[in-house]
């Protein structure tokens, strides 16, 4: 129940009595929602809503109650003013409590409206920011839409060029291949060509005369010296130029010391002096200026100008000259020999003769010596016999001479073991030389010795009859391993370049000697044809004799020698010419 005047406060013990009841009712709740179920439970804010909810309830049902109509039922009448009747604590403290639980839910509601209120502003604001970023995506997207379909209509163009492109690589790599294959046939061609022209050139070298290759090289070498005279005039000019300027800075302390004296000496002295001072510095500032910035190259080590030499050759109708002479020494040698070819033959059907005489000759000769061996057999078996009889004699006279005197046995005996040992000392020459001449070598050790002397000497070294051949092996390897590790050191394009020009020199000496040879060899060919040619021919008399057939072939056995390649290598090595 409310109090009459609800701004009456009520005394402290009221308050503690409210309090008390309180604490009571609250703790009665605690106690009977304790023993509820949890089905039956209610939350915090359920139990605020329906307090809420209740008190609205209680203060329509009061406001229907006023508006009622009186008892008589036709009209409202107006009710008395109420009397103001003394509340008390009680009624005070529960209607103070119904106006706080009152303020106390529409404070609760006031802030759940707000709360709710913020969440919806909070709700439309994010609803607004996600619909411009909703925007602001759409407006992204179609941006990236147009950049996209520009990137696309850009490589579709550049994927239209790179194709236009391949296709014109594609035609201008067939281009080249069939350009390429026509390089390559050319090349071919040309390699064909340079190849006959080699064999051409090497052809004309055969024919050319040893004279115009001296000449070529002499040329060669007199054109060397010049470019080598050449290049030290230049070197010998520029260091004319050095020791010039050199000379005319020296005299400059000497020509600035006199100027001093002759400072002393007059005005007219003076001048000449510095008028003879600044002509040399002058001078040798010209002197110096002349100098040339770099310096004369030296003379390198191959002086070669890479020039094709002349050929001797120039003229077409030389090579049918040569024909022409060739063909008529041709003819002269043919005739010589057909006419040696029938000596020849001569010497061949007489050697036959000779050969058939000889062999039956050498069947009757041995028909005797196999006689003789049959007779020197008979003599042999025959002396064995009389020897044995003639031992056997003797053994019975000894026999009976010992029982007499033995001394004269053992005295008869030594003699015997002597010529044992004579006959032993008489067969051992003979045999001590066929072992000798079993485990001979092929290589005789004097010629052996003599090749490594000549190479001994050859490498540099100074004779010397004392060293054996080992020793001179020694040191031979011992130079050649200088020299290798020498040239392991030098740059390897020089070594290359002096391998050639050596090669090349060897070759040309080897050519050298090769003409002289065949240029002597020639004229004795060219003398014994002369004199065959001057020599009356011999006429034949009767009837030229049959050739005998030839007889039956037979296969030859031929044994392949294995020769250790230790020892090849020593027969090249002795074969050589130091």
């Amino acid at each position: 129940m409310f109090a009459e005047n609800p701004f009456v406060i009520p005394d402290e013990r009221a308050l503690a009595a409210l309090r008390e009841e309180e604490h009571l009712r609250k703790a009665e709740a605690r106690l009977a929602a304790s023993r509820m179920s949890v089905r039956d439970k209610t939350t915090f804010s359920s139990r605020m809503g329906g307090t809420m909810a209740a008190a609205m309830a209680e203060a329509n049902a009061i406001g229907r109650e006023d508006e009622a109509p009186t008892d008589d039922g036709d009209s409202p009448v107006a009710r008395p003013p109420p009397r103001h009747k003394r509340e008390n604590v009680a009624d005070f403290v529960a209607k103070k409590r119904e106006i706080f639980l009152a303020q106390m839910a529409l404070d609760v509601k006031r802030a759940e409206i707000r709360k709710l209120e913020e969440k919806a502003l909070e709700r439309e604001e994010a609803l607004a920011k996600s619909e411009r970023m909703l925007e602001e995506d759409a407006a992204r997207f179609d941006a990236f839409l147009k950049d996209n379909d520009a990137k696309v209509q850009d490589e579709i163009r550049k994927a239209e060029l790179e194709a236009k492109r391949k296709n014109e690589k594609t035609q201008e790599t067939k281009r080249l291949a069939a350009e390429l294959a026509v390089v390559r046939a050319e090349l071919s061609k040309r390699s064909e060509r340079l190849h006959d022209l080699e064999r051409y050139e090497a052809f004309l070298d055969q024919l050319t005369p040893q004279e115009h290759f001296d000449a070529v090289e002499s040329a060669r070498l007199a054109r060397v010296e010049a470019r080598r005279a050449a290049r030290q005039f230049a070197r010998d000019e520029h260091a004319a130029k050095i020791q010039l300027a050199a000379d005319l800075e020296a005299d400059i302390p000497a020509k600035e010391q006199a100027l001093a004296e002759a400072s002393r000496r007059g005005r007219t002295a003076e001048e000449a002096a510095r008028n003879d001072l600044e002509q040399t510095k002058a001078a040798a500032v010209a002197a110096r200026e002349a100098i040339p910035e770099h310096s004369p190259p030296p003379s390198p080590e191959v002086d070669d100008s890479d020039e094709d030499a002349p050929m001797f050759f120039t003229r077409p109708a030389q090579l049918p000259d040569i024909f022409t002479a060739l063909e008529e020494k041709n003819l002269f040698l043919m005739q010589n020999g057909q006419e040696q070819e029938e000596v020849l033959e001569e010497l061949q059907n007489k050697q036959m003769e000779t050969v058939s005489r000889l062999d039956g000759e050498t069947e009757a000769l041995r028909a005797q010596v196999d006689d003789l061996e049959e007779q020197i057999a008979a003599e042999r078996a025959r002396a064995e016999a009389l020897r044995a009889s003639d031992d056997r004699r003797r053994s019975g006279a000894k026999a009976a001479s010992g029982r007499k005197n033995p001394a004269s046995a053992v005295a008869s005996k030594k003699p015997a073991a002597g010529d044992a040992s004579a006959k032993k000392g008489a067969g051992a020459p003979g045999a001590s030389a066929a072992a000798a001449l079993a485990a001979g070598a092929k290589i005789p050790l004097d010629v052996l010795a003599e090749k490594v002397s000549e190479a001994y000497e050859f490498c540099g070294f100074d004779p010397d009859p004392s060293m054996t051949t080992i020793q001179m092996l020694t040191q031979i390897e011992m130079k050649l391993e200088r020299c290798l590790a020498i040239a392991d050191d030098m740059p390897a394009e020089y070594v290359r370049e002096s391998e050639k020009a050596r090669e090349k020199a060897r070759r040309l000496e080897q050519r050298v000697k090769k003409a002289e040879a065949d240029r002597v060899e020639a004229e004795e060919k060219a003398a014994r044809s002369l004199e065959r040619s001057m020599a009356p021919a011999k006429k034949k008399i009767g009837k030229p004799m049959m050739t005998r057939s030839l007889p039956p072939s037979r296969k030859k056995k031929v044994v392949k020698e294995v020769i250790d390649p230790e020892e090849e290598e020593l027969r090249e090595f002795l074969a050589k010419e130091f």
